[in-house]
């Protein structure tokens, strides 16, 4: 397994792994990202900047994470220069219940202390208990929460 940011040219990879995440969930009855949100025109910009990270087994794609040095939206308290946060991970839905999210947040780990970053930062839609079992399972503690609208988000903060 090798992991490595996603070329500009693989946007439409990125999109297909966050789709299908997202359509297993849709199909479970618990929908995360509208498709609009995990298209290719959604993703490109930020594949064009660096931002997703792709996991390969072998040729194949099995993981993507977004990592960002910055996060004004969900961590607006959180001082400049002093964290890293992790959006829109996911594992291809024939690779899931194999531990990949805990190597794709290992991954994320050492891009951070790479960054001088102390500490690794996400978030997710609260109420979804098996997305936070495998965050803790990993060492991230909940932070917080914080109302964005008219949803609920979880804070998951892990000290590096």
């Amino acid at each position: 397994m090798h992991i490595r940011p996603a070329h500009p040219s693989e946007a439409g990879i990125v999109a297909g792994l966050l789709s299908g995440a997202a359509e297993k969930l849709r199909q479970q009855g618990q929908p995360l990202w509208a498709a609009e949100h995990v298209s290719e025109d959604a993703v490109a910009p930020q594949v064009r900047r660096g931002m997703y990270h792709l996991a390969f087994d072998g040729e194949v794609p099995v993981g993507v994470f977004r990592f960002q040095l910055e996060d004004h939206a969900f961590w607006p308290d959180i001082a400049d220069g002093t964290s890293a946060f992790v959006h829109s991970l996911a594992v291809s839905p024939h690779r899931q219940g194999q531990e990949l999210a805990q190597v794709l947040l290992r991954h994320a780990c050492a891009l951070a202390r790479q960054q001088g970053r102390g500490v690794l930062r996400l978030d997710c839609v609260s109420g979804r208990p098996k997305l936070r079992a495998i965050y803790e399972r990993f060492g991230l503690r909940l932070h917080s929460q914080k109302t964005m609208g008219s949803c609920v988000f979880d804070r998951f903060a892990l000290e590096l």
